[in-house]
């Protein structure tokens, strides 16, 4: 798995805990409530984003190729920007919803094991740097240490030459 989908993994589980959550709070107020509708109404993906993007990159197009070329981009960045803002919205969602509907579900395990799985990506990752910074550390303590032979040797070549003098 790569670190972004375990990312990924870790809101959504997060996100069912807050549902999960929700759900705890009302059994402890004796209330309930239409978790459906509650994140149909206050979860809404703002396109305003995307179609900024749309809008900016239109009114600096004239009729030349390259600009044109500039435009259908924007045109496609902003459409994937709303995409990616409208799943992630939807999915949040789902998770808070799914989260409220099964309080019975023990996702502390899950999310532990996700969190694991992101830091030994983490440290795989992070492997292959290590052996170059060791190599850069051992190089500058060696060039230190050379370093300092050789101007002790200039000193005692000097001092030699100061006394036969």
């Amino acid at each position: 798995m790569r670190i972004t989908t375990v990312m990924i993994l870790i809101a959504l589980v997060a996100l069912m805990f807050a549902g999960q959550a929700a759900y705890k709070f009302d059994l402890e107020h004796n209330t309930t409530r239409d978790v459906y509708n509650l994140t149909e109404n206050s979860l809404i993906w703002n396109y305003s984003v995307g179609e900024t993007i749309k809008t900016n990159i239109k009114s600096e197009v004239d009729i030349i190729e390259y600009d044109i070329n500039i435009k259908r981009f924007g045109n496609v960045l902003g459409e994937f920007i709303n995409f990616i803002g409208y799943s992630v919205i939807e999915v949040g969602k789902w998770g808070v919803e799914y989260g409220y509907s099964h309080p019975e579900h023990d996702l502390g395990f899950f999310l532990n094991f996700l969190i694991k799985i992101f830091w030994l990506i983490l440290i795989i990752v992070l492997v292959p740097l290590i052996i170059p910074l060791l190599a850069i550390v051992y190089l500058s303590f060696k060039g230190v240490y050379l370093l300092t032979i050789k101007t002790i040797e200039w000193f005692k070549k000097n001092a030699k030459r100061k006394a036969k003098t």
